[in-house]
């Protein structure tokens, strides 16, 4: 066989390898949110990181979500290696970190939740998920204790409405409950299981997280 077409049935299949593994609602994360997402990662990610971990984050996030919105990326270990960190020693060799250490971070980022391996590794590298602090459980916590220290310093006055909108969304992990679209707290609306004039209240339980389409479809259904 011409082996230019059997490179070509080899680059389709790995192609279709990475579609099929990607999760629904992977849809890509618009321009308009990066402000909000840089911040969460500010404020919610990077205090609970150490300083190897943030540095691999914010590569593999600028390479992902930063560059296109999509948040998988396909990274080998030595490329890490050449273009995240430095060694702390001047005389290692090419001043570069060791696949080792690459290897410990990079499961250190799995392990807190910040990134998700999807597949086995191949010679292009390991396909990674990128996962945003709204995503991530220990984020969402670690958020929740400053908020409360933040709310006891600088107390606010608050109906209500801003608290229940915010259980919704941490219950619901900000991800759409209709399309399973990863949203933020800038892009997550909330929408109604029963409708008010069916009965429905105000209540968490009857409130479910929406992306701002299907909550608009909803509307338009009902109208």
């Amino acid at each position: 066989m011409n082996p230019r077409i059997e490179k070509i049935r080899q680059l389709l299949s790995e192609l279709e390898a990475e579609s099929t593994t990607a999760p629904r609602g992977d849809l890509g994360f618009s321009a308009l949110e990066l402000p909000e997402i840089i911040g969460e990662i500010v404020d919610d990610l990077q205090p609970i990181l150490t300083a190897y971990d943030a540095a691999f984050y914010w590569f593999l996030f600028r390479h992902s979500i930063a560059k296109d919105g999509n948040p998988q990326i396909r990274v080998s270990r030595s490329t890490l290696r050449r273009a995240v960190v430095k060694s702390s020693y001047i005389d290692a060799e090419e001043n570069m970190i060791s696949f080792g250490k690459v290897q410990d971070t990079l499961r250190a980022l799995e392990e807190i939740g910040a990134i998700q391996k999807l597949g086995e590794a191949n010679r292009q590298g390991t396909l990674y998920r990128v996962l945003i602090p709204d995503e991530i459980e220990a984020c969402r916590k670690f958020r929740a204790e400053r908020i409360a220290e933040e709310t006891a310093l600088f107390p606010v006055l608050d109906n209500g409405q801003h608290r229940r909108r915010m259980q919704v969304f941490e219950r619901d992990g900000y991800k759409c409950r209709k399309c399973e679209k990863q949203l933020t707290r800038f892009t997550a609306t909330v929408d109604y299981v029963r409708a008010p004039e069916e009965g429905g209240d105000e209540s968490p339980q009857n409130l479910i997280t929406t992306c701002p389409e299907c909550n608009t479809r909803a509307e338009r259904k009902a109208s």
